[in-house]
């Protein structure tokens, strides 16, 4: 018993504050009795404070008279209690509910019965008050809803009537995305067509619903809709478990970027505790994955870990998809990795370079020591003195990022004639790239004009470029230099 409200406490943050809603007599009353007198009392030591709150607890009685007639917060004040050395808020708010028409106690459309409210002035309508009363349990004075119907196996009211009150209700708790448990009061718990019914409503509503007997009901019952309605509150951490492999890919591969998606796409179409074995189902449909684990589900923290593992298949698509073909041998495979090994440690000595240059216009990667030629020492004379000069020399990449402009200018006749293309070229701005101008592609023209334009440099003009950057390396004057080719 303790167990079931300690772990539904912890996500209340032991506020334990319920709001019981529904339609008029269905039953809530009762079941307040029988919680209270199930799971509260016994664990209150102070008969004064015992006896205090069974006078509090709501009247029920069978008919059609309605017995509550306002909000009612049961205890009247906030009632702490020491369960397994965990201190908990707990108070329930029983409410009117929404007026069944056929129901006794609230006047007729012609002569309202009248009450008075905290949030009016004037007496209003009962049948008003109730369901304001109802909104207000449920948003402001509750952080776990429970809506007790009925299927109309007892009293005076058949199932319709509760039906028409849950197609009205529901939709609106629901819009409050508060969690909440569905309770369908029924004579028999086990009678087969309650069972049938209370699936029927839970595939309806898309909420957890328990059968149980109000006026009969266990301990086991009671533990049954605590669990039941922890599994409505939202998953507060959800961590996915991949092969680690993965995290060396770029989030645009193919298949890296395919389970992000269908990871992302899961976590926001199953998002409650209970939803947590169907996320899974779902990633396991999916085919990507040999194997899902659920490794951890905490349902008292709103936490759940899932192990993703990808098949030996998907490993060597990648590779595959990487190296390509030649890996048909240990002898293809280890001079793949001693290239890779070259080109890496390239690439580590002027990725600064090029980040910078794309970046800022200019880069300039630093040597290492490995990369250093120690000159030969020599006798230097300076201010009448003498020295030893020590040198070392290094190859320096410099890498400047310079905007080549190509253009392509096609003849297509008079202006009107031109006018045309170019509005059919605004229109459809993403196709010009693949657009065909005399049998070959933009793309493909300016590429042509830019690769012209690269290799239209002449070496004597790299070779000056070349020679003023060392002497700007290796001169202590920042000068302003004009190079002119």
């Amino acid at each position: 018993m303790n167990d079931s409200m300690l772990m539904i406490s912890n996500r209340m943050k032991n506020e334990f504050y319920v709001g019981v809603v529904g339609s008029n007599r269905s039953g809530k009353s009762t079941f307040l009795q029988s919680f209270f007198r199930l799971m509260v009392l016994p664990n209150i030591t102070d008969e004064f404070l015992k006896q205090k709150i069974i006078d509090e607890l709501p009247q029920t009685s069978a008919g059609k008279q309605i017995m509550t007639v306002e909000p009612k917060f049961i205890p009247s004040t906030n009632l702490e209690l020491n369960i397994s050395d965990t201190i908990m808020n707990i108070r329930f708010v029983d409410c009117v509910g929404e007026i069944i028409p056929s129901s006794e106690g609230y006047g007729t459309n012609k002569e309202p019965r009248l009450v008075k409210t905290p949030w009016f002035d004037e007496p209003i309508p009962f049948k008003e008050a109730a369901s304001i009363g109802t909104e207000k349990v449920i948003c402001n004075h509750s952080n776990l809803g429970i809506y007790v119907t009925s299927d109309g196996s007892f009293g005076e009211f058949t199932r319709t009537e509760y039906e028409e009150i849950e197609d009205y209700l529901l939709p609106k708790i629901k819009e409050l995305n508060k969690p909440f448990v569905i309770v369908l009061n029924t004579k028999n718990k086990e009678d087969s067509k309650a069972l049938a019914l209370a699936k029927k409503i839970e595939e309806k509503w898309n909420v957890s619903c328990v059968t149980l007997s109000a006026i009969n009901m266990t301990v086991e019952d009671c533990n049954i809709v605590l669990k039941k309605a922890l599994d409505e509150f939202p998953i507060e951490s959800l961590s996915f478990s991949l092969p680690d492999y993965l995290d060396s890919l770029d989030d645009e591969y193919p298949l890296k970027k395919e389970i992000n998606n269908l990871i992302k796409d899961t976590e926001s179409k199953y998002n409650k505790v209970k939803d947590v074995n169907k996320l899974c189902d779902t990633l396991r449909d999916s085919n990507l994955f040999s194997n899902v684990t659920l490794s951890l589900l905490e349902p008292s923290k709103g936490e759940a870990d899932i192990i993703l593992d990808l098949g030996d298949d998907k490993y060597q698509e990648i590779l595959k998809d990487l190296i390509g073909d030649k890996m048909n041998s240990k002898k293809d495979f280890i001079e793949y990795l001693s290239v890779s090994k070259k080109a890496n440690e390239i690439y580590n000595q002027v990725k600064t370079a090029i980040n910078d240059s794309k970046e800022n216009g200019y880069g300039i990667s630093i040597p290492n020591i490995s990369q250093m030629e120690l000159l030969e020492p020599s006798i230097e004379k300076k201010n009448g003195m003498y020295g030893i000069k020590m040198s070392a020399q290094a190859k320096c990449i410099h890498m400047i990022s310079v905007d080549v402009l190509a253009s392509f200018t096609p003849i297509i006749g008079s202006y009107e004639q031109a006018k045309m293309l170019l509005d059919s070229i605004e229109e459809n701005p993403e196709k010009l790239w693949n657009m065909e101008f005399f049998g070959k592609s933009l793309s493909d023209i300016v590429n042509d004009s830019m690769k012209s334009k690269i290799k239209s440099i002449p070496d004597n003009s790299k070779e000056k470029v070349k020679n003023v950057l060392e002497k700007i390396m290796n001169t202590e004057r920042n000068n302003l230099i004009a190079i002119i080719l």
